[in-house]
Parts: C-alpha cells; structure tokens; sequence
C-alpha cells in the first residue's frame, strides 16, 4: 500500500469520529462475541468432565461390591461349562453325522411322525477358525398340543445348536418345518477348509 494512501486512512480515521466508534463497537461486539464462546466451551468441557468424573466414580463403586466379583466368576465358570458341552469334531463328515443324530433323537422325543433330516455342507464360522457350523433341516408332522414341548427342547440345545427357521402349521398332526445351525470345535491339528485349501494349492 503506498505512502498516500496510507496518509489519506490516517486523515480520515482522525478526522471522522463516526469511523472511529464504528470500529471501537464492532471490535467490542467481536470481543464479547469470542468471549460467549469461549465460556459456553468451558462450560461444555466442565460439565464432560463431570459427567465423566461420575461415571468413574460409579465405575469404581460397583468394582468395590464384592457380589460384582463373584458375578463375574459365576459368568466364567457358566462359559466354561458351555464350552465343555460344545462337541469336538475331526471331520466334515463327523460333524455332518453328529447333526444327523441329533436332529433324528430329537424328532423321537417330540414323537414327530414320518420324520426326515438333510444335512448341508460344512462350513468355518468366519473371524473362529477353531468352530465349524452347519445348517440341517428337519420335516415331520407334530402331534397335536405338544409345541410347548418342541420349544423346551429346543432351548436345551442353546446356544450350541440354534433355530433358523421354525414353521408349524394350524391343523391338528401340524407339518413341522425345522432349520437349525449348529456349532462344533475342530479337534487340535485339524485344519480349516480354507487353510487345507491353501496346503493343497501349488
């Protein structure tokens, strides 16, 4: 910017009060402007703060609850037991025929009539390359009043062998459409598909 430029600013701001507290307002309406701003940060920030100091301080009052603990123990040992249920497999075939008899027991103790099992391929369960899983269908005709009985026995088997799709219909000896998939541990040693795949590849 040049010199008389500079100079004819400088006459005007000094010559002309109405500039002057043009300026002086809009620089005091700016300051408090930032300063609203600032306070409703610091406002904000505090109250995270808090929030966050009660949710430790909670945290830490229901770590000091002794039944939290034993809770806790309770919850492992109940894991463990359903791990320990969880069959061990060293084959598709294997786990092919575990579903096979276990679907073909159950349609006895729920007295289905002309009952019929198919059983899918095996497959890895993705992100446990120690389980495979398996989708199995069983058809038959239920007695009547006995679908109590058919949910009861299916809750048995959680969380290992689970419901996909269940269809009964309204009429006295009711067609039963079943589709469970059920989980298995691979015995140590034995690959996955996908690592076997691998192997075999050149």
């Amino acid at each position: 910017m040049s010199m008389p430029v500079l100079e004819n600013l400088s006459a005007q701001w000094s010559g002309n009060r109405r500039l002057r507290m043009a300026v002086l307002v809009a620089l005091v309406v700016l300051t408090l402007h930032m300063l609203d701003g600032l306070s409703r940060y610091r406002e904000a920030a505090m109250q995270a703060q808090a929030s966050d100091a009660r949710l430790m301080r909670g945290l830490a009052e229901l770590a000091a609850q002794p039944e939290w603990v034993a809770r806790a123990k309770q919850a492992e040992t109940e894991l463990e037991v359903l791990r320990r249920q969880m069959r061990t497999v060293s084959s598709a075939g294997q786990v092919q025929a575990e579903i096979q008899v276990w679907l073909t027991e159950f349609a006895k103790t729920q007295n289905l009539a002309n009952p019929t099992v198919k059983v899918q391929e095996v497959l890895d369960v993705p992100g446990h390359p120690t389980l495979v899983q398996v989708l199995a269908r069983l058809d038959g005709n239920l007695p009547a009043f006995s679908q109590r009985a058919l949910v009861r026995g299916l809750a048995a088997a959680l969380p290992w062998i689970q419901v996909e799709r269940l269809e009964i219909g309204d009429q006295g000896a009711a067609k039963l459409s079943l589709v469970v998939r059920a989980y298995y541990r691979r015995a140590p040693g034995v690959l996955s598909q996908d690592a076997t795949a691998a192997e075999a590849s050149p």
